[in-house]
């Protein structure tokens, strides 16, 4: 859950934070560039009364016909029965690109655990999953995949997202990680991978994946939730692809949470004694339920299926406004440093500079002891 998403780049984030709703409601959306993607498929006629014409459509074709019509060579396909409903939509090439794709899934939980579901009903071939905490009693209300009878303590997240595709599709690669993001192996995972897809938290972690990811050239996806206020909830998507678009560009970050999450514990122990700002308040977490969650995850789902298998190009940006409710898109920047600059660049960029900040590792393992501490 990124807390305050919607009120720093709403179009009501100005002004009275109780006229927010209502000026939601009456903001244009000329503002914002919209599309729609439209898939043609043989029209079917409706069940008649008279039972010699069921089962078949207005030219006298069997329902049987139609739909082998409209599969193509689907009927002599290779490919298991299991991605008929995949192939109808974007082919068979389409199921064979996905089916050759490598993800990794940065941060495995109220966000990531239902990514991961579609991922795999999507029939993408090999799901790296990282996260460094195990489940606790107040994910239950999210957490896709996990059962009333997962002990915790003792149910790494990794775990059980891969216990879950697996149970989708046992021949998916699926390898789970339990590491935070600063690390060797994580960064070593992202530098393999074709497809990142980020569900962070903070714009701290945001920041250093979206880096890592254009000074390697890597597809990067990432996802936000945000509840900040009553009666206010929705969420967010950036997808940095080919070199256009990235969460700098997109103004996706909060850079007073970058610098924060950068900061030494003397610093930001230095900053709360001038600004009176307790760490348990910056701590604190908001709302986040599955419905919401759900819905930004197939929003990034969709954008992933549409541009590995070529059916259009993604959208660099979708805003959620879950409340009006309605979406919106919009264009990066053409002079972006990290689209333009270091992409591609790895030496140029050092992305590896952020595994040489212990602070971060530290305060990361002792965040991850906390939040395993059983709640009484």
């Amino acid at each position: 859950m990124a807390r305050g998403l919607l009120l720093r780049r709403s179009p009501w984030a100005a002004g009275d934070r109780a006229a927010h709703v209502v000026a939601a409601q009456e903001a244009p959306l000329s503002r914002h560039r919209r599309r729609e993607v439209r898939v043609r498929r043989p029209a079917l006629a409706r069940q008649s009364e008279d039972p010699a014409s069921a089962g078949r459509d207005c030219r006298g074709q069997s329902r049987a016909q139609a739909d082998q019509l409209f599969s193509g060579r689907l009927g002599m396909s290779d490919l298991p029965a299991r991605f008929d409903r995949n192939i109808r939509l974007f082919g068979e090439e389409g199921q064979r690109k996905l089916r050759a794709t490598n993800v990794a899934v940065i941060g495995v939980g109220g966000l990531g655990s239902p990514l991961v579901q579609h991922l795999a009903l999507l029939g993408v071939g090999g799901i790296t999953l990282v996260d460094d905490e195990e489940l606790d009693e107040t994910n239950r209300n999210r957490f896709v995949g996990a059962v009333n009878d997962d002990p915790v303590p003792g149910s790494p997240k990794v775990e059980l997202a891969a216990r879950l595709v697996r149970k989708i599709d046992p021949t998916i690669r699926v390898t789970p990680i339990r590491a935070s993001l600063i690390s060797e192996e994580v960064f070593a995972t992202v530098k393999q991978a074709d497809w990142i897809f980020g569900c962070f938290d903070e714009d701290g972690p945001r920041a250093i994946l979206n880096e890592l990811c254009a000074a390697y050239a890597k597809s990067y996806i990432d996802l936000a939730s945000d509840v900040p206020e009553e009666g206010v909830y929705g969420g967010r998507i950036c997808v940095a692809w080919q070199g256009g678009g990235c969460l700098h560009c997109l103004d996706a970050l909060d850079r007073r949470d970058v610098e924060a999450y950068l900061s030494t514990d003397a610093e930001k122990a230095g900053r709360a004694a001038i600004y009176g700002v307790p760490v348990e308040v910056l701590r604190e977490t908001g709302p986040s339920v599955s419905p919401i969650n759900g819905v930004v995850s197939a929003l990034a789902a969709t954008e992933f299926m549409a541009a590995v298998t070529g059916m259009r190009q993604p959208q660099r940006l979708i805003n959620y406004y879950g409340h009006v409710p309605k979406l919106t898109t919009a264009k990066p920047k053409p002079d972006c440093y990290y689209c333009k600059g270091i992409r591609g660049k790895p030496q140029d960029a050092d992305a590896e500079r952020f595994l040489r900040m212990p602070h971060l590792r530290e305060r990361r393992r002792r965040e991850t002891r906390r939040i395993s501490e059983p709640v009484e």
